[in-house]
Order: structure tokens, then C-alpha cells, then sequence
């Protein structure tokens, strides 16, 4: 059977694009793989950086992260939203199915300095409406994990994060299904306790949107957390591969002090 190939939960794609290619296509070429999952802020990495080697498997299925949050002090290396979301219709030609592409407002965070507040509590469900208008069909969020070291990456940059009440989840998280609903697409909850289980890996989805409807691993993947109901896949990232886009709640170790040229 073949496998499911993942780019990356480990490091943004797009600042690594060369080495991940190389890698993909040694260890894992095009008769090996089932799908390869891309993870991204950066649509260029599919539409660009790592198109031609994509366009060599069978399918490729991405997970487009827009939080809002692009472009300002939050994730300074990042496009803004509207730059990301005028790509839709560009990636799902390559993707050549809408349900190939997932778009992620993912986290939803509320973060202060000072007198300043930066959220994006209230650009999540019309960043769903103008990606659905676009033809996507399904999205997933969260509410953002105040791991310790971002909590001390926060402190150290004058920040702190603003913790909501369960109540106030639950009304934002039904806005943004409402929005998901009337726009006719799904939403899924990433790991939020409370809310059902899903799977951003999804090998009986992969399996349905196969080209030639091939199987692929549908077991649970190890070592995921414990909400987490992915399917086996392998990663060809790893944490060590750093990225420059500098997202301050970024979960692993980014480079906040890098100036980054925008695409």
C-alpha cells in the first residue's frame, strides 16, 4: 500500500522548499506515494517553490493556514489575508478539486501589549465566508495552547495572551460554524477538548479523492496528542528546520528577529 506523505507539521515548507523536495522525491518518488499533504501559509510554496515536483504524484492535498494575523507584528513574515485568500482559485486548479484544499483560521488567539490588542476572534468567520464564496469546502481551527515557551517568547516581547472563558469558545466556535454552514462547507475542531474528534489527515478522505480511488493507511497515527484522530502518514519536516516567518505563538522555534521579503 502506498503511503501518505506529510510537508510539513514540523516547519513552514516554504523556507525549505529545495531541501524538502530533495527529499521527498529519494526517499518517497512518485510510485511510492499515495498523497502528499502540504502544510502551508505561503500558497507559493504549491503554486511556485514546489510545483514541479508536486505536479510528478498522484495527488496532492494542502492545508492553507490564513489566521488574519498575516503581515502584522503577530506573524511578520507572513502575507496578509486578503493576499492568500485571492490565491484560491489559482491552487485549486493545481489541486484539481476544491475538497484537496482545507483552509485553516488556525489559532484563534487574543494577544495585548499595552494598550494595543491583537485578535482575530472576529476576521475567522469572514475569512471563512470569502474562502467558501472561492469554492472551499471544508476548514479546521482551534483556540491557541499557551505552550511555556511561548508563554516565555510572549513575556519577552512585551506580550501576554488573553485567555478566554469557556463560554466565550463556545459562541465564537458556533459563529464559525454558522459561517461554515450557511457558506455549505464543513468544520472541524483541531484537538478542542470538548468538541468532537477529527482527522486533518484523513486517509479514508484521501482515499475517496484518489484519482483512481486508491486505499491508503486509515490507523490512527502514533505519537499524535490525545484529541489529535489523524491517520498513519509520514513527515519529512522536523523542528530543527526553522523558520524565519517569526508567528509569535509559533508552538515550535521560530526566527523572530529575521526580516522576511514577502511573496
Amino acid at each position: 500500500m502506498r503511503v501518505v506523505v506529510s510537508l510539513s507539521r514540523r516547519t513552514e515548507p516554504y523556507f525549505h522548499a529545495e531541501k524538502l523536495a530533495e527529499l521527498l522525491l529519494r526517499r518517497y518518488p512518485p510510485e511510492r506515494v499515495h498523497t502528499v499533504v502540504v502544510w502551508t501559509k505561503f500558497p507559493a510554496t504549491v503554486l511556485s517553490k514546489l510545483r514541479r515536483v508536486l505536479s510528478r504524484y498522484d495527488q496532492v492535498y494542502l492545508h492553507l493556514t490564513v489566521t488574519g494575523f498575516g503581515g502584522t507584528v503577530i506573524e511578520p513574515g507572513v502575507p496578509p489575508a486578503e493576499k492568500v485568500l485571492g490565491s484560491i482559485p489559482k491552487l485549486i486548479s493545481f489541486l484539481g478539486d476544491p475538497r484537496r484544499l482545507r483552509l485553516r483560521p488556525d489559532p484563534l488567539a487574543v494577544f495585548r501589549r499595552g494598550k494595543e490588542v491583537y485578535s482575530n476572534l472576529h476576521l475567522a468567520p469572514e475569512i471563512i465566508r470569502e474562502a467558501a464564496a472561492l469554492g472551499v469546502k471544508s476548514f479546521s481551527s482551534s483556540f491557541m495552547t499557551l505552550y511555556p515557551k511561548v508563554e516565555e517568547r510572549l513575556k519577552r516581547e512585551g506580550f501576554s495572551f488573553t485567555a478566554l472563558e469557556e463560554g466565550e469558545k463556545w459562541l465564537i466556535w458556533s459563529n464559525l460554524e454558522k459561517a461554515a454552514q450557511e457558506a455549505g462547507a464543513e468544520l472541524f475542531a483541531c484537538c478542542v477538548p470538548g468538541l468532537p474528534k477529527s482527522r486533518c489527515i484523513d486517509g479514508y478522505r484521501l482515499a475517496l479523492l484518489h484519482p483512481r480511488r486508491e486505499p491508503c493507511r486509515t490507523d490512527e497515527a502514533a505519537g499524535q496528542r490525545e484529541l489529535c484522530g489523524c491517520t498513519h502518514a509520514v513527515d519529512l519536516g522536523w523542528y530543527t528546520m526553522r523558520c524565519p516567518a517569526g508567528c509569535l505563538y509559533c508552538y515550535g522555534s521560530p526566527l523572530r528577529s529575521v526580516s522576511v521579503k514577502l511573496p
